[in-house]
């Protein structure tokens, strides 16, 4: 069922999920000044959505670790498909999984996985922020998704739409609101030249 090129798939996915999570670890864990428990307090968001997505990429991440280590084991969820089509797929993830380090190199000590707002957090406007302001979720869309196509596997593909599409339609919407709750018309202003998870060229230049 599984062929030779599902071993380089395999490596390749899990070696960008070793670096984001790397990035990710780097600046929650040693950058902040703040302790882990304030990094955790304060948080707006709301338990059931917090839940919900916690259960998506549960399943998601859950899913894609199976497929690591062992692929037979998701047979029931895969689908044929071209090899080429999965190296487009590899593609797509390797330029999503650089476009999400970057961001989160763009937002350094601010990064935290809860949506909060903490006393030494700036607004960040350089780097990926520079573009749109919600990088993390618009290159979060094609990684998943292209785990998912390299993997040949609907489970995965499902997922990862599925959480994406919840941070995109629900969190980022509340994200913004907090942010304008704590920075004001610099965020306000902030929003008029920049997209939401596309760039505008024109005001970006």
């Amino acid at each position: 069922m599984f062929g030779d090129s599902d071993t380089a798939f395999r490596l390749i996915i899990a070696a960008e999920l070793v670096a984001m999570g790397g990035v990710r670890d780097y600046y929650f864990f040693f950058r902040s000044k703040e302790s882990i428990r304030q990094r955790l307090r304060g948080a707006v968001e709301a338990s059931w959505l917090t839940a919900a997505m916690g259960a998506l990429a549960l399943l998601h991440f859950g899913a894609v670790f199976v497929y690591i280590a062992r692929p037979s084991a998701l047979g029931w969820s895969a689908f044929n498909l071209a090899v080429s089509i999965r190296w487009a797929g590899i593609a797509v993830n390797i330029a999503s999984a650089a476009g999400e380090i970057w961001s989160l190199i763009s937002l350094g000590a601010n990064y935290n996985p809860l949506l909060r707002v903490g006393k030494e957090h700036v607004l960040v406007t350089a780097g990926a922020y520079r573009w749109m302001r919600h990088p993390l979720y618009a290159f979060a869309l094609p990684l998943l998704a292209g785990w998912g196509v390299a993997a040949r596997n609907w489970l995965i593909i499902a997922s990862g739409l599925s959480v994406t599409a919840l941070a995109m339609a629900i969190r980022a919407p509340r994200e913004e609101t907090m942010m304008l709750g704590a920075f004001g018309p610099s965020y306000r202003e902030y929003m008029t030249r920049t997209g939401r998870f596309v760039p505008r060229i024109r005001a970006a230049r």
